[in-house]
């Protein structure tokens, strides 16, 4: 292969991973926010928010690993 081309290639591979990898920390970070907002009075209210996200970052990895 053309070195030029390979280059082209492995500059754009990265740029998709990139933006994938952006978007998905915007996601959760947005996901963060709302709990945050949330202003829970008790203790228990946050556990509850942060274990049902820790519940949903976990499903979908295991759908992506699936999927390998």
């Amino acid at each position: 292969m053309d070195e030029v081309l390979v280059k082209q290639l492995k500059r754009r591979v990265e740029e998709e991973l990139r933006q994938r990898e952006m978007a998905f920390l915007e996601f959760w970070l947005q996901e963060l926010k709302v709990i945050i907002a949330k202003r829970h009075k008790e203790l228990a209210g946050l556990q509850t928010d942060l274990k049902t996200l820790l519940g949903r970052m976990e499903t979908r990895l295991r759908t992506l690993k699936e999927g390998l």
